[in-house]
């Protein structure tokens, strides 16, 4: 079993899978506690589901980027849970990589070939990443990223297509702000999914691809074997 976690942004959401099948999900608003509650949140969210830590054998975590504080807290619990349980493999998954897998099946569906994720930067502007989509069957990632984590304000956005070359038709974007993106670009399509933020689902579809396919996280831009915070910014604080 995968249990997935994220907390890059306002919400701790939690995630469990068997292989592809979702078995159970819960996001919960994150206040000031987030240190203080993750971990029983998290031991609550296995009894719910009558099962401990024992049961699990991969724990896939969003390491950003987004909320400084959310990053730090998800990855030191994370790699607490990991020593003490050491039959768990672990998984760290670019959020703004889980975005794009929230809205995929969206995607194909209006036969786009990119999505943009976004995700807010707490400074007035956003992360950006463009991923292709594959439409292939040969046991390859679902999506592949193309460009590196961009950091602009959203008023830039047309700029972002013209560096990118993107044809507007073949591209839906999703996340934060997508209101304002359709405003400022005439004609965008945007993901009308009713979460437009990092969630455990997207980052534990990632890592049940990865792992059911034995894809080698080496030939991935957004997997890691090692839990590895994605600040896109210098963090204030080294994570030790």
């Amino acid at each position: 079993m995968i249990i997935s976690i994220e907390t890059s942004t306002s919400d701790l959401s939690l995630t469990l899978l068997n292989k592809n099948n979702i078995l159970s999900h819960v996001s919960i608003p994150i206040k000031n506690e987030l240190s203080e509650i993750i971990v029983p949140t998290i031991k609550m969210f296995l009894r719910d589901n009558l099962i401990s830590f024992d049961n699990i054998s991969f724990l896939a975590v969003g390491c950003g980027p987004g909320s400084f504080t959310g990053i730090r807290a998800v990855i030191s619990t994370a790699l607490g849970i990991t020593v003490s349980k050491s039959h768990i493999k672990s998984i760290g998954i670019n959020s703004l990589a889980g975005l794009a897998m929230s809205a995929l099946q969206e995607a194909k569906t209006l036969k786009v070939k990119y999505v943009i994720s976004s995700i807010d930067s707490k400074k007035e502007d956003l992360f950006l990443q463009l991923f292709k989509i594959n439409y292939t069957k040969n046991g390859l990632l679902p999506i592949v990223a193309i460009s590196d984590i961009d950091t602009i304000k959203i008023e830039k956005l047309y700029n972002y297509f013209l560096v990118h070359n993107l044809n507007l038709t073949e591209v839906l974007f999703v996340g934060h702000q997508s209101n304002m993106a359709k405003n400022i670009i005439e004609n965008l399509k945007v993901s009308k999914n009713s979460t437009q933020y990092p969630d455990s689902l997207g980052i534990g579809k990632i890592a049940s691809c990865i792992i059911s396919n034995k894809i080698s996280i080496n030939k991935t831009t957004y997997a890691f074997k090692k839990f590895k915070p994605i600040y896109a910014r210098s963090a204030q604080i080294n994570l030790k």
